[in-house]
């Protein structure tokens, strides 16, 4: 493939049972870079959520949908853990006294990264809003089900 093909081809979209409605964007490049984006309804915000999930064109695992649920059931506990470390990078980026009374009404999750899931522990990363604040989001770098790294991008 050329290097303007590659840089130009338009995403194939087709459809999972579980996730709906998908693009395949693919790294010729990297094969194991190439990944699927779509929209899913996320339980625990009652909303959709975009995700980004590393596979082939053959389409998400078995493994990456147990994921997903997974993520869904353990909501409330992962943000239990969440919850201190972005408090203390608000501290050192913006709001030096933070504390979140209420995390699931004050950050929307709006992204999850789903990788491969071929190796445990899995490395992931879910992004959210503050409500109602949106002129910023916090990303969260996952080990398994504990919290890494928070990123603000403003």
């Amino acid at each position: 493939m050329s290097f303007w093909k590659s840089l130009f081809s338009k995403p194939i979209k087709t459809g999972d049972a579980f996730f709906g409605e998908m693009r395949f964007m693919e790294d010729a490049a990297c094969p194991a870079k190439s990944y699927f984006e779509c929209q899913c309804y996320f339980a625990p915000s009652s909303e959709l959520i975009e995700l980004h999930i590393t596979a082939e064109l053959s389409g998400p695992t078995r493994q990456q949908k147990e994921f997903f649920t997974w993520v869904e059931q353990e909501y409330a506990r992962l943000t239990v853990k969440l919850a201190p470390l972005i408090e203390l990078r608000f501290g050192t980026w913006l709001i030096p006294s933070a504390v979140i009374q209420d995390f699931i009404a004050e950050f929307k999750p709006i992204f999850l990264c789903i990788p491969a899931c071929n190796q445990q522990p899995i490395e992931w990363e879910i992004v959210f809003d503050r409500v109602p604040e949106a002129n910023y989001c916090i990303a969260v770098s996952m080990l398994g089900d504990e919290p890494q790294y928070v990123r603000i991008d403003d």
